[in-house]
């Protein structure tokens, strides 16, 4: 019997070296195979991948208790969590079926769910408000207050993954001609963006930028931490973000202000195609599942623009 576990490492190279896929994406699907393995630790080769089994993880991962915060269980997962890992399992044996080595993906014949997303996912004026307040009132100096203020001001007005964010470098903002680069490199899709500045962001960019060369700082990162001259790292932004958050009362996490950016900019009668481009997806329906905070009470205004005068 061949084993599971040689051919997913073998999957993981290739990912890495030959796709050059990034570092988070080869971690969310190392996760979900170790997770998967646990939750059902019978399956050890290729002949074990039926459909049998897949219902099996998915009817395990429903029923059994998991811890969500001090002493508090909770049973059951979203559907939306069901389809991620439905998602990440179903690359790897894809993979399995184009190598040969497995006939057919258990997946295949499975329907999986379709999530109706009903959350909120977008930050409103108001707690992007009450952040902004709470970065001004715990600087402890003026170059953190001005780097905290352009990393909101970028996140608001851009929509930056956290990757693009600590791995922009001061050659890729253009003040003159008021873009930011998102460079290919960096990019999730590994395509370069460019991203037009904002009024308000210009003005917390140049702020900042005026800040760090009366610092000194040499590292061509852009986000410089507060005690040595190299880039804000991802443990950096973590702990900013948890500061943050606790300082302003609003529970938060980077990629919301990413929901925010495509929200307010449907909200703007800006079209799905170009909020695409802004975002620098591929795919379309990516794209859309970024809108789901916008609500019915959003399109009030829209609607009572109706009238049996301006019916087509």
């Amino acid at each position: 019997m061949e084993a599971l576990d040689e051919h997913f490492n073998n999957y993981i190279n290739e990912c890495e070296f030959v796709r050059r896929l990034r570092p988070e994406t080869l971690r969310s699907s190392k996760e979900s195979f170790k997770y998967f393995k646990k939750v059902v630790p019978e399956v050890s080769s290729l002949a074990d991948l039926t459909p049998a089994i897949i219902t099996v993880f998915f009817k395990r991962l429903q029923t059994r208790e998991r811890l969500v915060g001090k002493g508090v269980k909770k049973v059951g997962v979203k559907d939306s969590t069901i389809l991620t890992y439905a998602n990440r399992l179903k690359t790897f044996f894809k993979w399995l079926t184009e190598r040969k080595h497995i006939e057919s993906n258990p997946f295949d014949s499975l329907q999986l769910p379709n999530p109706s997303f009903v959350d909120h996912r977008a930050l409103n004026g108001e707690q992007i408000k009450r952040i902004m307040g709470a970065i001004a009132q715990s600087a402890s100096n003026p170059f953190l207050l001005k780097r905290d203020m352009a990393i909101v001001g970028i996140l608001t007005f851009c929509g930056l993954r956290r990757n693009e964010l600590i791995s922009l470098e001061v050659r890729d903002i253009d003040l003159f001609d008021g873009f930011i680069t998102v460079r290919s490199e960096t990019s999730k899709s590994k395509r370069t963006r460019k991203l037009p500045i904002n009024p308000h962001l210009k003005m917390h960019l140049t702020e900042y930028l005026q800040e760090r060369k009366n610092r000194g700082c040499k590292t061509p990162y852009l986000f410089v931490s507060n005690g040595l001259d190299r880039r804000f790292t991802t443990d950096g932004l973590k702990h900013w973000v948890e500061r943050i958050s606790r300082r302003s009362g609003v529970k938060f996490h980077l990629h919301r202000f990413r929901h925010t950016f495509a929200t307010n900019l449907a909200m703007q009668d800006v079209g799905a195609i170009k909020i695409q481009k802004l975002m620098g997806h591929t795919d379309i329906k990516m794209t859309q599942t970024y809108l789901r905070s916008v609500s019915t009470e959003d399109m009030r205004e829209d609607v009572n623009k109706l009238s049996f005068e301006n019916l087509a």
